[in-house]
C-alpha cells in the first residue's frame, strides 16, 4: 500500500490567519509531504475559526480535506499549552481512498437521533466494520436556550449501536472551547458548524491501537446509587448523595469544591476480582446542588442500582511510560504513523491544581517514534472491554500504524 506520512505543527501566534498559516508550514516540513491530503486541527476559543481556517488553506490548498475544532489547548511532541492561543495541526499525506469524513447537524437535545444517522451514514459508506478505525468529534455544549448544558456522548453511541450493532474500533471526544464552557466550532472541510457529531474513518489497512490512561484508583467499599435521574445523583445507599459523598472524602473539600474534583469509578469487570485498571470508567462531578444535596456528573452513567467506588487521583510517570511501550510493543512490525493523544482538559496541571503535566509524559514516553498530535477535551471515548464508552478525567492514546506488506 501507500505509506501515509504525517507532519505535525504548533503555533502560539495570537493572529489567526499567522497561526494556522505557521502550524501548516511546520507540519508540512516536518512531514516532509508534498501535498497534503487531510488536515486534523484544534485550537483554543481565542481564534476566529474563519480565518484560522484560511490560514491553514493557504499553506495545504483548496483540495485538502479538513477537520477538527475548538479544544482547551493542544499537544505535540515536543510542546503543548492551554488557556491562551494555542494551536495544533497533523497533516496527513494519504491516498483518498484510506479516509473518509462524515457529518449530521442538529445535535443539540437530539444526541440519540445524530448517533443513529451517523451510524446510518458509516454503514451506508461500508466502513462500519469492526476493524475500521474510527474518531468521532462532537459539541460537548449547548447554550441554544441561553442556558448552558451538556450533549451527552452516551446516548450518541447509543443511536450509532442502533445503526451499528457491532461499534467497535471507536476513540472520539467532545470538544469544549475552553474550561469556562465556550461552546466549540467544528471545521469541515470549508463548513464551519456548531451542534454537530463528525466521524472521520480510515481503512483498515491503517490500525489503530489504543491505551487508557487513567491516572485514578478506588478507595474503599462500593456504594450504591438508590436514586438518580438523567445525570443527577440524588440518593447514595439511602441517603443523599451530597452527604455520603462528603463522608467518603473525610470531609477535607467543601461540597461547593466538588465540581471537577469528585470522581466515582464504575468497574465494567468482576466487582470482586482483584483490579484491573482497564475495567475502570471514571465518572466526574460537573457541579452540585447544594441545597438539594445532589450530585451533578457530567454523564448519566450511573443510574439506579449500580455501584461505584470513589477514585482518587494520581500521575504516575512510570505507569505512563510502561503503558506507551506496552502500545508499541504491540504494533510487532507494523510501522506507526501517527500518534493521537486526547487528554480530559481537567488533568492539565493548572486545572488539575498540580505541578507536572501527565501529557508530558505521554511526550517522553513516545519519544520521537511518530509525529503527536493532542488536544485538551470535555469528555473522552475510548475502548472498555472493546466497546466505545464515554469516561471523564482519563487520557486516550491511539498509535495509527500500517503493515508495510499490506495491499
Amino acid at each position: 500500500m501507500v505509506m501515509p506520512k504525517v507532519g505535525v505543527g504548533y503555533s502560539e501566534l495570537e493572529d489567526s490567519f499567522a497561526a494556522g498559516q505557521a502550524m501548516a508550514r511546520t507540519a508540512m516540513v516536518q512531514g516532509e509531504l508534498d501535498a497534503c491530503d487531510l488536515a486534523l486541527l484544534f485550537s483554543t476559543c481565542q481564534h476566529h475559526p474563519q480565518a484560522l481556517r484560511d490560514g491553514v488553506r493557504s499553506v495545504i490548498g483548496p483540495d485538502a480535506r479538513m477537520t477538527g475544532g475548538w479544544a482547551v489547548g493542544a499537544i505535540t511532541n515536543d510542546v503543548l499549552g492551554y488557556g491562551g492561543f494555542q494551536t495544533g495541526i497533523a497533516c496527513f499525506s494519504i491516498p483518498s481512498d484510506h479516509f473518509q469524513l462524515f457529518r449530521v447537524d442538529g445535535l443539540a437535545d437530539r444526541e440519540r437521533d445524530v448517533g443513529v444517522e451517523l451510524g446510518k451514514k458509516l454503514v451506508e459508506a461500508g466502513v462500519d466494520a469492526a476493524g475500521t478505525p474510527k474518531l468521532l468529534f462532537y459539541d460537548s455544549i449547548n447554550r441554544l436556550s441561553g442556558r448552558t448544558k451538556l450533549n451527552m456522548a452516551m446516548p450518541l453511541l447509543a443511536g450509532m449501536r442502533e445503526a451499528v450493532p457491532h461499534l467497535k474500533n471507536l476513540v472520539g471526544a467532545g470538544l469544549v472551547g475552553d474550561m469556562a464552557g465556550q461552546p466549540t466550532f467544528q471545521w469541515f472541510d470549508d463548513d464551519i458548524s456548531q451542534q454537530c457529531a463528525i466521524a472521520l474513518t480510515f481503512s483498515p489497512n491503517i490500525h489503530m491501537h489504543t491505551a487508557i490512561l487513567r491516572g485514578a484508583f478506588p478507595v474503599g467499599d462500593y456504594h450504591r446509587v438508590t436514586r438518580a435521574e438523567g445525570p443527577v445523583i440524588i440518593e447514595i445507599d439511602g441517603r443523599p448523595a451530597l452527604d455520603v459523598v462528603s463522608t467518603l472524602i473525610g470531609g477535607v473539600r467543601d461540597p461547593s469544591e466538588f465540581a471537577f474534583h469528585v470522581m466515582l469509578g464504575v468497574n465494567q469487570g468482576d466487582p470482586w476480582g482483584p483490579y484491573v485498571e482497564e475495567n475502570y470508567s471514571n465518572c466526574l462531578c460537573l457541579r452540585t446542588d447544594i441545597k438539594r444535596k445532589h450530585l451533578i456528573m457530567f454523564e448519566p452513567e450511573l443510574v439506579d442500582g449500580m455501584q461505584f467506588q470513589l477514585m482518587s487521583r494520581h500521575h504516575d510517570p512510570g505507569a505512563i511510560a510502561r503503558k506507551v511501550d506496552d502500545l508499541f510493543l504491540q504494533i510487532g512490525a507494523e510501522k506507526p504513523v501517527f500518534a493521537l493523544y486526547i487528554n480530559c482538559a481537567g488533568r492539565a496541571g493548572a486545572y488539575a491544581g498540580v505541578e507536572d503535566e501527565d501529557a508530558q509524559y505521554v511526550q517522553s514516553a513516545i519519544n520521537g517514534r511518530e509525529p503527536l498530535l493532542g488536544f485538551y477535551s470535555g469528555v473522552e471515548i475510548g475502548p472498555i472491554r472493546g466497546e466505545p464508552k464515554s469516561m471523564d478525567w482519563t487520557g486516550v492514546l491511539c498509535l495509527f500504524t500500517v503493515k508495510p506488506d499490506e495491499p
